[in-house]
């Protein structure tokens, strides 16, 4: 008999019930939100919190449970609509038993929702084909203005593109004065997979030459420092360089020439000078 007793006594606590409304029951499409409140205030004892069902999951075909809220007052269920049917339908909330630290359990009955599809048809029969309905449908922005700016930068960054290249690679180098285009002939050896030992030394020897009118060498350097006074500054530098190159060129035992970075710095005394000759 107390066995019988405790079964019945379970069955009776189980099927206590508290009030659950809904704040919206109709018009809910895919995406919405909605919120079942569920009245605790009578309860006279706490919720065991472990025995709520599992948020972040879905719960049926049609919703699924965001989080819970849990206030002294009342428990609110966040539900958001993941699917809906070709046609309005009622559906009804999952319905839950919840635990109190008594013991006991409530149920927390189901309640009716109406949704309503995303689609619509053409023909009044539903027969037709399918299509979004107009709240579904995507606002269409204005890109023609959009379009005009991208082809806008499009053309600048090609024109800029096309600048950086010619300066880079010599805008009409032939009037370029000679150091100014040793100095861009010697930076575009950075980008070379292999540099004679000697090419720098050329590209300055080119320099010279040009700015006398003349081929240079060594025994000609007071004519050219005569000439082109604004290089008499440079002159032991100009004259070392050149000893170098003698023994580098012509000697039956070529010596080490001027290493790049001679080469380079030289270069650029020089087109210091030359810009304010």
């Amino acid at each position: 008999m107390l066995l019988w007793s405790s079964v019945f006594s379970s069955v009776i606590m189980a099927q206590q019930t508290v009030n659950v409304t809904v704040e919206r029951s109709w018009g809910l499409l895919l995406g919405d939100e909605v919120n079942v409140q569920v009245d605790v205030s009578t309860l006279k004892d706490g919720i065991d919190l472990s025995s709520l069902p599992q948020q972040g999951k879905r719960y049926g075909t049609w919703l699924y449970l965001k989080d819970i809220d849990d206030t002294a007052q009342s428990l609110i269920f966040n539900y958001q609509v993941i699917n809906v049917p070709t046609k309005n339908t009622l559906i009804a909330t999952p319905k839950f038993n919840i635990k109190l630290l008594n013991e006991e359990w409530v149920v927390i009955q189901s309640v009716s929702l109406t949704i309503g599809p995303s689609l619509a048809s053409i023909d009044e029969d539903g027969t037709g084909k399918l299509i979004a309905k107009t709240d579904f449908s995507p606002t269409l922005i204005d890109t023609t203005k959009t379009k005009k700016q991208l082809k806008l930068f499009t053309v600048i960054t090609f024109l800029s593109g096309l600048v950086l290249a010619l300066w880079h690679f010599g805008w009409k180098p032939k009037n370029r004065q000679p150091f100014a285009q040793a100095l861009h002939d010697l930076s575009r050896l950075n980008w070379q997979r292999s540099v004679k030992p000697d090419q720098a030394s050329r590209i300055l020897h080119t320099a010279f030459n040009r700015t006398a009118g003349t081929i240079v060498v060594y025994g000609d350097l007071d004519q050219l420092l005569e000439r082109h006074s604004w290089l008499m500054p440079l002159k032991d530098d100009i004259d070392t360089f050149y000893q170098h190159s003698a023994e580098h060129f012509f000697t039956r035992q070529a010596g080490q020439g001027p290493s790049v970075n001679e080469v380079k710095k030289l270069a650029k005394a020089c087109r210091s000078r030359e810009k304010m000759a």
